[in-house]
Formats: structure tokens, sequence, C-alpha cells
């Protein structure tokens, strides 16, 4: 009688286990992308901006600054409420909203919240991740569009190999366009789609059976417009 009750308690434990790891898989992940340089809201402000984010009454990042991302952040599917203040070290998230906004999450999925300036003022831009499977030998480059800027476009430029290599990707403001090349090293340029002006340039490298994500951000009136990364290894 012991030993039938040890394996029922135990094949219990096993099915709580299984069950909260199916729950805890359903959750979906949230990513948090600060592309607000402090001179887009002011020229006396930290070129950094350092902001802490606030969702639904718990603070999740504090002081992070341009340029940098928070996540992934798990969360059961639904709406949330974000808001995004600047930084406060004594009592974060406690100054007003900068941006006051909602971002939807679906079961399982993987989405990143772009704080970004749009019309001049601050906004949260929410783009859905593709994570779909990646083929050995390439690299998906998805370019997120989440500068106050027209149409964008970015050519990779494949470095140290024979020939000439290139490929392009372009997407308009708030959208985000993917496309699959080579693992390898790259310079990526980007200008505004049908120009040749150069808004941002920088050198990336793309392994294999990866996914990166690169987010424009800035605004183009005050030529401020620069790429974040943000790369998943291991995408099969």
């Amino acid at each position: 009688m012991k030993l039938r009750t040890r394996v029922v308690l135990q094949l219990a434990a096993l099915c709580f286990v299984l069950a909260a790891y199916s729950f805890a898989a359903d959750n979906a992940h949230l990513y948090i992308v600060h592309g607000i340089p402090g001179r887009d809201i002011a020229d006396n402000l930290n070129p950094g901006l350092p902001i802490d984010v606030l969702i639904n009454g718990t603070c999740l990042a504090r002081g992070l600054t341009f340029d940098n991302t928070s996540g992934p952040l798990s969360f059961s599917a639904g709406t949330y409420d974000v808001q995004i203040s600047d930084a406060n070290t004594l009592a974060p998230c406690t100054n007003s909203p900068i941006i006051d906004s909602q971002v939807t999450l679906s079961s399982g999925a993987s989405v990143s919240a772009v704080a970004a300036i749009s019309g001049g003022k601050p906004t949260l831009l929410q783009f859905a991740d593709n994570l779909s499977p990646v083929a050995p030998g390439n690299a998906r480059f998805v370019l997120a569009q989440a500068a106050d800027a027209p149409a964008l476009q970015a050519t990779l430029t494949r470095l140290y190999v024979k020939g000439h290599q290139t490929f392009s990707v372009a997407a308009s403001a708030g959208k985000q366009q993917a496309i699959s090349v080579p693992e390898g090293t790259y310079l990526v340029q980007v200008v505004a789609a049908g120009s040749t002006t150069l808004v941002a340039s920088e050198q990336i490298d793309l392994v294999d059976q990866s996914v990166t994500f690169t987010y424009a951000a800035g605004e183009a009136a005050n030529n401020s417009v620069g790429l974040i990364n943000r790369t998943v290894r291991d995408v099969f």
C-alpha cells in the first residue's frame, strides 16, 4: 500500500510539473527596445535618455538607455498597459510617463516593443518577431523601421569572401521586412528608399541559423537615425 501511494504521489507531482511547463511554454515573450536618442527630445538631455518601464503596475526595466534592450519578459497572453518614463534612480517608475500605451501578446509569441519617435513625438511601436526555422548555412536579417523617417532600404554586403555578394531589403515606417542570407560578416548600409543619402552604416555578424533583428531608430530630420541589433541564435 505504501509503495502504491508513493507511485501515485510521484505521478501526481510529474503531472503538475508537466502542466506547469506546458503553461510556461504558452507564455508570450516581450522585448523592450529603447530607440529614442536624448537629442530627439531636447538638445540638453542625456544622449542615452535613461528610461523606466512600468507594465501593468510593475516596474520591469530601470535605467534602460538608448540603443539597449530589456528582455525577454514572460507574460500570459493578453493586453498589457505600458508606461515609459524618464528614469528615476531613487524611485523607479514614478515619473510622469512620456509614453502611455498598450501591447497585445498572443500565446507563444515573441514581440518587440520599441520606444520610438513618430511624428516628432515619443510612441511605442510593436513588432512580431519572426522566429520560424532558419536553414543551415543561412541567417535571417530583419529590418524593423522604427525611425521617424520614410521607407528605408538596407543593403547588406558580404565581407571576406570572393566575389561581390549584396542583398537588399526595404521597410516602410512602422513595418518590418526579412531576408535570408548566407551566414557571415556583412556591412549594412541604410538609405532612404529611392535615395542615395546614407542614414546609418555598420558591420554585423550574421551567425549560422540565427535571426538578427535590426531596428532603425531615431529621427531623420535630426540626423540621429541609428541601428539597434538583437540576435537570437539556434533558430531551427
